[in-house]
Protein backbone atom coordinates (compact mmCIF):
# COMPACT_ATOMS: atom_id res chain seq x y z
CA UNK A 1 0.00 0.00 0.00
CA UNK A 2 3.08 2.26 -0.03
CA UNK A 3 3.01 5.31 2.30
CA UNK A 4 -0.05 5.78 4.52
CA UNK A 5 -1.09 7.38 7.82
CA UNK A 6 -0.86 4.59 10.38
CA UNK A 7 -1.57 6.57 13.56
CA UNK A 8 -2.91 9.99 14.54
CA UNK A 9 -2.97 11.62 17.99
CA UNK A 10 -5.00 14.74 18.78
CA UNK A 11 -4.99 17.08 21.77
CA UNK A 12 -7.41 19.93 22.52
CA UNK A 13 -9.30 20.11 19.21
CA UNK A 14 -12.82 21.33 20.00
CA UNK A 15 -14.64 18.41 21.69
CA UNK A 16 -11.62 16.13 21.44
CA UNK A 17 -9.54 16.63 24.57
CA UNK A 18 -7.26 13.73 23.75
CA UNK A 19 -7.48 10.90 21.25
CA UNK A 20 -5.06 8.41 19.72
CA UNK A 21 -6.27 6.31 16.79
CA UNK A 22 -4.65 3.52 14.78
CA UNK A 23 -5.92 3.65 11.21
CA UNK A 24 -6.49 1.12 8.46
CA UNK A 25 -4.54 1.63 5.22
CA UNK A 26 -7.81 1.26 3.28
CA UNK A 27 -11.08 2.48 4.85
CA UNK A 28 -11.77 4.17 8.19
CA UNK A 29 -15.40 4.99 9.00
CA UNK A 30 -16.37 7.14 12.00
CA UNK A 31 -20.00 7.02 13.10
CA UNK A 32 -21.78 9.05 15.75
CA UNK A 33 -24.50 11.59 16.39
CA UNK A 34 -24.28 15.17 15.17
CA UNK A 35 -22.04 17.18 17.46
CA UNK A 36 -20.17 14.12 18.74
CA UNK A 37 -16.76 15.16 17.41
CA UNK A 38 -16.54 13.42 14.03
CA UNK A 39 -15.91 16.63 12.10
CA UNK A 40 -13.45 17.75 14.79
CA UNK A 41 -11.40 14.64 13.98
CA UNK A 42 -11.28 15.66 10.31
CA UNK A 43 -10.42 19.23 11.29
CA UNK A 44 -7.42 17.93 13.24
CA UNK A 45 -6.38 15.82 10.24
CA UNK A 46 -6.66 18.95 8.07
CA UNK A 47 -4.45 20.89 10.50
CA UNK A 48 -1.82 18.15 10.25
CA UNK A 49 -1.96 18.24 6.45
CA UNK A 50 -2.56 21.94 5.71
CA UNK A 51 -1.97 23.85 8.92
CA UNK A 52 -5.59 24.98 9.26
CA UNK A 53 -9.15 23.72 9.47
CA UNK A 54 -11.54 23.39 6.53
CA UNK A 55 -14.29 25.01 8.63
CA UNK A 56 -12.55 28.15 9.91
CA UNK A 57 -9.41 30.19 9.27
CA UNK A 58 -9.17 31.09 12.99
CA UNK A 59 -7.05 28.57 14.83
CA UNK A 60 -8.44 29.89 18.13
CA UNK A 61 -11.85 28.51 17.12
CA UNK A 62 -10.33 25.01 17.10
CA UNK A 63 -8.52 25.09 20.43
CA UNK A 64 -10.50 23.77 23.36
CA UNK A 65 -11.52 26.54 25.75
CA UNK A 66 -9.51 25.03 28.60
CA UNK A 67 -6.31 24.84 26.54
CA UNK A 68 -3.79 27.15 24.87
CA UNK A 69 -2.50 24.81 22.17
CA UNK A 70 -3.84 22.33 19.65
CA UNK A 71 -1.43 19.50 18.89
CA UNK A 72 -1.77 16.90 16.14
CA UNK A 73 0.83 14.22 15.48
CA UNK A 74 0.92 11.33 13.04
CA UNK A 75 2.99 8.34 12.04
CA UNK A 76 3.46 7.50 8.37
CA UNK A 77 4.32 3.95 7.36
CA UNK A 78 6.12 2.98 4.16
CA UNK A 79 5.08 -0.59 3.40
CA UNK A 80 7.71 -1.04 0.71
CA UNK A 81 10.67 0.06 2.80
CA UNK A 82 9.08 -1.23 6.03
CA UNK A 83 9.94 2.02 7.80
CA UNK A 84 7.92 4.68 9.58
CA UNK A 85 8.44 8.24 10.67
CA UNK A 86 6.58 10.83 12.70
CA UNK A 87 5.31 14.28 11.88
CA UNK A 88 3.41 16.79 13.96
CA UNK A 89 2.20 20.33 14.42
CA UNK A 90 1.34 22.43 17.47
CA UNK A 91 -0.46 25.76 17.11
CA UNK A 92 -0.97 28.18 20.00
CA UNK A 93 -3.61 30.83 20.57
CA UNK A 94 -0.93 33.52 20.29
CA UNK A 95 -0.18 32.43 16.72
CA UNK A 96 3.03 30.53 17.35
CA UNK A 97 3.48 27.29 15.43
CA UNK A 98 5.90 24.40 15.83
CA UNK A 99 6.27 21.75 13.12
CA UNK A 100 8.37 18.60 13.38
CA UNK A 101 9.12 15.92 10.80
CA UNK A 102 11.02 12.81 11.85
CA UNK A 103 12.08 14.54 15.11
CA UNK A 104 13.46 17.59 13.29
CA UNK A 105 11.97 21.09 13.53
CA UNK A 106 10.99 22.64 10.21
CA UNK A 107 9.87 26.19 9.53
CA UNK A 108 7.56 25.82 6.54
CA UNK A 109 4.01 24.46 6.51
CA UNK A 110 4.56 23.50 2.87
CA UNK A 111 7.19 20.95 3.91
CA UNK A 112 4.71 19.28 6.27
CA UNK A 113 1.93 19.39 3.67
CA UNK A 114 4.13 17.66 1.12
CA UNK A 115 4.16 14.51 3.29
CA UNK A 116 0.40 14.21 3.70
CA UNK A 117 -1.70 14.97 0.58
CA UNK A 118 -5.31 15.39 1.71
CA UNK A 119 -8.43 15.78 -0.41
CA UNK A 120 -11.42 16.75 1.70
CA UNK A 121 -15.07 16.41 0.67
CA UNK A 122 -17.61 18.10 2.95
CA UNK A 123 -21.15 19.54 2.82
CA UNK A 124 -19.88 22.71 1.15
CA UNK A 125 -18.41 20.78 -1.79
CA UNK A 126 -21.25 22.18 -3.92
CA UNK A 127 -19.46 25.53 -3.68
CA UNK A 128 -16.59 24.16 -5.74
CA UNK A 129 -18.78 24.56 -8.83
CA UNK A 130 -21.28 27.19 -7.70
CA UNK A 131 -19.07 29.30 -5.46
CA UNK A 132 -16.19 31.74 -5.80
CA UNK A 133 -13.31 31.20 -8.26
CA UNK A 134 -11.05 31.20 -5.19
CA UNK A 135 -12.06 27.59 -4.47
CA UNK A 136 -11.41 26.41 -8.01
CA UNK A 137 -8.03 28.16 -8.05
CA UNK A 138 -7.24 26.42 -4.76
CA UNK A 139 -8.13 23.06 -6.34
CA UNK A 140 -5.61 23.70 -9.13
CA UNK A 141 -2.95 25.19 -6.89
CA UNK A 142 -2.94 22.27 -4.45
CA UNK A 143 -2.61 19.95 -7.42
CA UNK A 144 0.27 22.00 -8.82
CA UNK A 145 1.90 22.11 -5.36
CA UNK A 146 2.10 18.30 -5.20
CA UNK A 147 3.09 17.81 -8.85
CA UNK A 148 5.57 20.66 -9.40
CA UNK A 149 8.63 21.13 -7.19
CA UNK A 150 8.97 24.82 -8.10
CA UNK A 151 5.33 25.81 -7.72
CA UNK A 152 5.34 26.82 -4.04
CA UNK A 153 8.26 29.24 -4.43
CA UNK A 154 6.80 30.82 -7.57
CA UNK A 155 3.34 31.12 -6.00
CA UNK A 156 4.70 32.82 -2.86
CA UNK A 157 6.76 35.18 -5.01
CA UNK A 158 3.67 36.07 -7.05
CA UNK A 159 1.67 36.83 -3.89
CA UNK A 160 4.47 39.12 -2.66
CA UNK A 161 4.60 41.00 -5.97
CA UNK A 162 0.82 41.31 -6.12
CA UNK A 163 0.65 42.74 -2.61
CA UNK A 164 3.29 45.36 -3.41
CA UNK A 165 1.68 46.32 -6.72
CA UNK A 166 -1.74 46.71 -5.10
CA UNK A 167 -0.18 49.00 -2.50
CA UNK A 168 1.21 51.15 -5.34
CA UNK A 169 -2.21 51.31 -6.99
CA UNK A 170 -3.89 52.40 -3.74
CA UNK A 171 -1.31 54.74 -2.25
CA UNK A 172 -0.18 57.85 -4.13
CA UNK A 173 3.01 57.95 -2.06
CA UNK A 174 4.04 54.55 -3.44
CA UNK A 175 3.00 55.22 -7.02
CA UNK A 176 6.61 55.83 -8.06
CA UNK A 177 7.28 52.08 -7.80
CA UNK A 178 4.27 50.99 -9.87
CA UNK A 179 6.25 50.50 -13.09
CA UNK A 180 8.77 48.21 -11.41
CA UNK A 181 6.15 46.06 -9.66
CA UNK A 182 4.11 45.84 -12.86
CA UNK A 183 7.18 44.56 -14.68
CA UNK A 184 7.70 41.90 -12.00
CA UNK A 185 4.02 40.90 -12.12
CA UNK A 186 4.27 40.49 -15.90
CA UNK A 187 7.39 38.34 -15.62
CA UNK A 188 5.69 36.06 -13.10
CA UNK A 189 2.63 35.35 -15.28
CA UNK A 190 4.02 32.74 -17.74
CA UNK A 191 5.30 30.34 -15.06
CA UNK A 192 2.09 30.34 -13.03
CA UNK A 193 0.06 29.91 -16.21
CA UNK A 194 2.13 26.88 -17.22
CA UNK A 195 1.84 25.35 -13.75
CA UNK A 196 -1.94 25.73 -13.80
CA UNK A 197 -2.25 24.55 -17.39
CA UNK A 198 -0.43 21.32 -16.57
CA UNK A 199 -2.54 20.93 -13.42
CA UNK A 200 -5.71 21.39 -15.50
CA UNK A 201 -4.57 18.80 -18.02
CA UNK A 202 -3.81 16.34 -15.20
CA UNK A 203 -7.23 17.00 -13.66
CA UNK A 204 -9.02 16.38 -16.95
CA UNK A 205 -7.12 13.13 -17.49
CA UNK A 206 -7.90 11.95 -13.95
CA UNK A 207 -11.61 12.66 -14.38
CA UNK A 208 -11.84 9.57 -16.57
CA UNK A 209 -11.16 7.40 -13.52
CA UNK A 210 -14.28 8.74 -11.75
CA UNK A 211 -16.57 9.08 -14.78
CA UNK A 212 -19.13 6.73 -13.21
CA UNK A 213 -20.10 9.60 -10.90
CA UNK A 214 -21.00 12.10 -13.59
CA UNK A 215 -21.60 10.22 -16.85
CA UNK A 216 -25.40 10.54 -16.47
CA UNK A 217 -25.14 14.33 -16.14
CA UNK A 218 -23.78 14.95 -19.62
CA UNK A 219 -20.51 15.74 -21.39
CA UNK A 220 -18.24 17.61 -19.00
CA UNK A 221 -15.64 20.02 -20.34
CA UNK A 222 -13.09 21.93 -18.30
CA UNK A 223 -11.01 24.85 -19.52
CA UNK A 224 -8.49 27.06 -17.74
CA UNK A 225 -9.35 30.76 -17.58
CA UNK A 226 -6.06 32.65 -17.43
CA UNK A 227 -7.22 35.76 -15.57
CA UNK A 228 -6.93 37.82 -18.76
CA UNK A 229 -9.34 38.43 -21.66
CA UNK A 230 -9.32 35.52 -24.12
CA UNK A 231 -7.23 37.37 -26.72
CA UNK A 232 -4.35 38.04 -24.29
CA UNK A 233 -1.54 35.46 -24.34
CA UNK A 234 -0.23 35.11 -20.75
CA UNK A 235 3.10 33.78 -22.03
CA UNK A 236 3.89 36.79 -24.27
CA UNK A 237 5.67 39.40 -22.16
CA UNK A 238 5.38 42.11 -24.82
CA UNK A 239 1.64 41.58 -25.16
CA UNK A 240 1.24 41.67 -21.37
CA UNK A 241 3.23 44.90 -21.15
CA UNK A 242 0.93 46.61 -23.64
CA UNK A 243 -2.18 45.20 -21.95
CA UNK A 244 -1.24 46.45 -18.48
CA UNK A 245 -0.37 49.87 -19.86
CA UNK A 246 -3.77 50.09 -21.53
CA UNK A 247 -5.59 49.04 -18.33
CA UNK A 248 -3.55 51.06 -15.85
CA UNK A 249 -6.09 53.87 -15.42
CA UNK A 250 -8.83 51.34 -14.76
CA UNK A 251 -6.74 49.56 -12.10
CA UNK A 252 -5.85 52.88 -10.49
CA UNK A 253 -9.55 53.69 -10.14
CA UNK A 254 -10.21 50.37 -8.43
CA UNK A 255 -6.99 50.43 -6.41
CA UNK A 256 -6.13 46.82 -7.20
CA UNK A 257 -4.70 44.52 -9.85
CA UNK A 258 -7.69 43.39 -11.90
CA UNK A 259 -5.93 40.97 -14.26
CA UNK A 260 -3.50 38.11 -13.88
CA UNK A 261 -3.13 34.61 -12.47
CA UNK A 262 -4.77 35.72 -9.22
CA UNK A 263 -8.00 36.12 -11.26
CA UNK A 264 -7.78 32.71 -12.92
CA UNK A 265 -10.59 30.19 -12.84
CA UNK A 266 -11.79 26.84 -14.13
CA UNK A 267 -14.58 27.14 -16.69
CA UNK A 268 -16.80 24.07 -16.36
CA UNK A 269 -19.49 23.26 -18.91
CA UNK A 270 -22.05 20.47 -19.37
CA UNK A 271 -22.95 19.75 -22.99
CA UNK A 272 -21.47 23.11 -23.92
CA UNK A 273 -23.42 25.16 -21.36
CA UNK A 274 -22.08 26.59 -18.08
CA UNK A 275 -22.55 23.99 -15.37
CA UNK A 276 -24.25 26.51 -13.11
CA UNK A 277 -27.06 27.01 -15.64
CA UNK A 278 -27.42 23.41 -16.76
CA UNK A 279 -27.10 21.27 -13.63
CA UNK A 280 -29.39 20.72 -10.67
CA UNK A 281 -28.13 21.26 -7.15
CA UNK A 282 -27.62 17.52 -6.71
CA UNK A 283 -25.73 17.26 -9.98
CA UNK A 284 -23.48 20.19 -9.02
CA UNK A 285 -22.64 18.42 -5.77
CA UNK A 286 -21.88 15.16 -7.59
CA UNK A 287 -19.69 16.97 -10.10
CA UNK A 288 -17.85 18.79 -7.30
CA UNK A 289 -17.12 15.46 -5.62
CA UNK A 290 -15.89 14.04 -8.94
CA UNK A 291 -13.47 16.96 -9.35
CA UNK A 292 -12.12 16.51 -5.84
CA UNK A 293 -11.62 12.78 -6.37
CA UNK A 294 -9.90 13.52 -9.68
CA UNK A 295 -7.63 15.98 -7.88
CA UNK A 296 -6.65 13.25 -5.42
CA UNK A 297 -5.97 10.85 -8.28
CA UNK A 298 -3.87 13.41 -10.16
CA UNK A 299 -1.81 14.18 -7.04
CA UNK A 300 -0.59 10.58 -6.87
CA UNK A 301 2.36 10.90 -9.22
CA UNK A 302 4.25 8.29 -7.21
CA UNK A 303 3.72 5.80 -4.38
CA UNK A 304 4.94 8.28 -1.78
CA UNK A 305 2.01 10.55 -2.60
CA UNK A 306 -0.83 8.05 -2.44
CA UNK A 307 -2.86 10.51 -0.44
CA UNK A 308 -5.91 10.53 1.80
CA UNK A 309 -9.52 11.13 0.81
CA UNK A 310 -11.64 12.38 3.71
CA UNK A 311 -15.44 12.65 3.43
CA UNK A 312 -17.35 14.52 6.14
CA UNK A 313 -20.97 13.44 6.66
CA UNK A 314 -21.43 11.03 3.76
CA UNK A 315 -25.25 10.98 3.92
CA UNK A 316 -25.38 14.78 3.65
CA UNK A 317 -23.26 14.58 0.52
CA UNK A 318 -25.11 11.86 -1.39
CA UNK A 319 -28.37 9.90 -1.42
CA UNK A 320 -28.21 6.10 -1.17
CA UNK A 321 -28.12 5.50 -4.95
CA UNK A 322 -25.20 7.88 -5.41
CA UNK A 323 -23.46 6.42 -2.35
CA UNK A 324 -23.44 3.10 -4.21
CA UNK A 325 -21.87 4.85 -7.20
CA UNK A 326 -19.27 6.48 -4.99
CA UNK A 327 -18.47 3.16 -3.34
CA UNK A 328 -17.81 1.61 -6.75
CA UNK A 329 -15.46 4.46 -7.64
CA UNK A 330 -13.62 4.36 -4.32
CA UNK A 331 -13.13 0.59 -4.50
CA UNK A 332 -10.87 1.18 -7.51
CA UNK A 333 -8.73 3.81 -5.83
CA UNK A 334 -5.55 3.16 -3.89
CA UNK A 335 -6.20 6.04 -1.51
CA UNK A 336 -6.57 5.78 2.23
CA UNK A 337 -10.18 6.72 3.09
CA UNK A 338 -11.47 8.44 6.23
CA UNK A 339 -15.26 8.87 6.19
CA UNK A 340 -17.74 10.15 8.77
CA UNK A 341 -21.48 9.60 9.02
CA UNK A 342 -24.38 9.54 11.46
CA UNK A 343 -25.45 6.05 10.38
CA UNK A 344 -23.74 2.73 9.78
CA UNK A 345 -22.11 2.69 6.34
CA UNK A 346 -23.22 0.60 3.39
CA UNK A 347 -21.39 -2.77 3.31
CA UNK A 348 -19.69 -1.61 0.08
CA UNK A 349 -17.71 0.93 2.12
CA UNK A 350 -16.29 -1.69 4.49
CA UNK A 351 -13.71 -4.09 3.04
CA UNK A 352 -12.43 -6.80 5.36
CA UNK A 353 -9.53 -4.67 6.61
CA UNK A 354 -11.63 -1.55 7.26
CA UNK A 355 -11.74 0.08 10.71
CA UNK A 356 -15.12 1.16 12.08
CA UNK A 357 -15.10 3.70 14.90
CA UNK A 358 -17.79 5.18 17.14
CA UNK A 359 -17.46 8.80 18.28
CA UNK A 360 -19.29 10.17 21.32
CA UNK A 361 -18.57 13.39 23.22
CA UNK A 362 -15.12 13.61 21.70
CA UNK A 363 -14.20 10.03 22.59
CA UNK A 364 -13.26 7.70 19.71
CA UNK A 365 -13.63 3.93 20.12
CA UNK A 366 -12.72 1.19 17.66
CA UNK A 367 -15.69 -1.14 17.06
CA UNK A 368 -13.89 -3.76 14.98
CA UNK A 369 -10.39 -4.88 14.01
Amino acid sequence: MSVWLQHIAIQHCRLIQQAAVNLSPTVNFLTGANGSGKSSFLEALCVLSRGRSFRTHRITDLINQQAETITVTGRLLDDVLETSYRLGIAKQRNGQTRIRINHVDVSQQAELSSHLPLTLIHPDSLDLIAGSPVQRRSLLDWLAFYREAEFQLEWKNYQRILKQRNACLRDLKQRYALTDWTKQLIQAQPKLYQFRLRATEALIAALNSVSLLYQSIGQIQIKLHTGFPAQVDPTNLQVLQGFYQARQEQELRYGMSLYGAHRGDLLITINGEPAMRRASRGQLKLLGIALLLAQSEAISTNEAKRGIIAIDDLAAELDVDNQYLLAQVLQKTQKQLIITGTRQPLPEFLPTDAHLFHVEQGQIHLLNT
